[in-house]
């Protein structure tokens, strides 16, 4: 019983310091963010100076999470970007790079005979349904479509 307490707590933690729960804005660095959260998947500058370090969770997980650095290496802010409000905020006419800062890399990419291509992401959407968020780009990399399909809902959400 206690190894599965022990075994319990050790998931807790690791889902935890993967958020990034715990590290307060405007006090904790790059370096705790990196400690806590590990190495990201992708790091990008922003326009201010600083860094955002991406952390999707698995290949078709349903979170990603942006840690904010600002030009001073001070965490500005993390956010869990795998949502509706952030779908929301992707246009047509935004280029593939503003949807890899906006919301990072996808889960999964599909060609098509246009030359069109796909970037997929699976997500909890608001009412709790798991969904895959589609974003499609032209040959350019220019957004000309987008779509949120459920695929099951999440009765756990319910209890």
């Amino acid at each position: 019983m206690k190894t599965c307490i022990a075994l319990a707590g050790l998931a807790l933690a690791a889902c935890a310091s993967y958020s990034g729960n715990g590290l307060k804005p405007g006090a904790a660095t790059e370096n705790d963010v990196r400690a806590t959260m590990g190495r990201p998947a992708l790091e990008l500058p922003d326009r201010g100076g600083g860094k955002e370090l991406i952390y999707p969770k698995g290949p078709l997980g349903t979170q990603t999470f942006i840690a904010h650095v600002d030009a001073k290496g001070v965490l500005a802010g993390i956010d869990q970007v795998l949502d509706d409000d952030h779908f929301r905020d992707i246009r047509e006419g935004q280029t593939r790079d503003d949807v890899l800062r906006m919301i990072g890399p996808p889960g999964e990419t599909m060609g098509f005979r246009s030359g069109n291509y796909a970037w997929q992401y699976r997500f909890m959407d608001t009412w709790g349904y798991l969904s895959n968020f589609n974003v499609t780009f032209n040959r350019e990399g220019i957004v000309v479509d987008k779509i949120a399909i459920r695929i099951e809902r999440n009765d756990a959400a319910d209890h």
